[in-house]
């Protein structure tokens, strides 16, 4: 997972992070879960829990998601991708 992923980094926590980071875009890849939204949500309950993580991640696994959370994170996707605007001149 690592070898050129984190080529750059100036500091050994960036890289850590980072490892971190592609671990979980690729394991919400893997459910098709749109990242952008799962992290919103897991941010918006750090902010609610007084910017603390909250005390039991596992509500935010996507194996332990709801049926309706998934189908909505999932179709998120479609819905920012058309919403954004493109970057061609």
């Amino acid at each position: 997972m690592d070898r050129k992923n984190y080529y750059g980094s100036g500091a050994e926590w960036s890289w850590h992070l980072a490892m971190m980071l592609f671990s979980v875009f690729a394991t919400l890849q893997k459910w098709n879960l749109n990242p952008r939204t799962w992290l919103r949500w897991y941010l918006d309950a750090c902010a609610t829990a007084g910017a603390q993580a909250p005390s039991d991640i596992q509500p935010f696994l996507p194996w332990n998601l709801t049926e309706e959370q998934r189908r909505t994170m999932a179709q998120s996707i479609s819905a920012q991708d058309s919403a954004e605007p493109s970057n061609s001149s």
